[in-house]
């Protein structure tokens, strides 16, 4: 049976050599037609928007400012307070102000507001249900002070006060 054994061996190398001929030809007929069409730029991708507000409106996170110090209770301790909140503030005209110093702007006009209105209640700052209902208060406080300022605004986050 030798004879046959080396048959079938000399016909498999054969299939194995046109198998690895016929892959050769069909790498270089996609490197020749590959190398004949013209090279397209690659697509930038496209730059995404920076967030999902309309034209004009800028966010401006509460969260990040400074602790507000209010000053000295009835018992002595120095009471400061931790704000929380997100507002959304468009111009009422044009403004030539950019988007970070509007948010900036906008900081600082709730951070003067909550400052005047809690410094004189700055005995009650330890009572849970009293910074709920004052938080909830404030909120129309500070969107009429933006209003003041040219600013339409509203609260996308309510205002939430944690005495420290």
């Amino acid at each position: 049976m030798g004879f046959l054994d080396n048959f079938k061996a000399a016909m498999q190398r054969g299939v194995d050599a046109a198998n690895a001929n016929i892959e050769r030809q069909r790498a270089e007929k996609a490197a020749a037609e590959a190398a004949q069409r013209p090279q397209r730029p690659q697509a930038r991708p496209q730059a995404r928007p920076q967030s999902r507000l309309p034209e004009g409106v800028v966010m401006a996170s509460l969260m990040d400012m400074e602790p507000i110090p209010l000053g000295t209770n009835s018992n002595g301790l120095n009471v400061s307070v931790k704000i929380s909140g997100t507002i959304h503030a468009k111009p009422m005209g044009t403004s030539s102000l950019d988007a970070s110093t509007q948010r900036e702007q906008i900081k600082s006009i709730a951070r003067e507001t909550l400052q005047r209105e809690l410094t004189p209640r700055i005995d009650s700052m330890g009572d849970i249900k009293f910074l709920m209902l004052e938080a909830n208060r404030l909120n129309k406080v500070v969107i009429a002070q933006l209003n003041a300022y040219g600013y339409e605004a509203a609260f996308k986050m309510p205002l939430v006060i944690r005495p420290m």
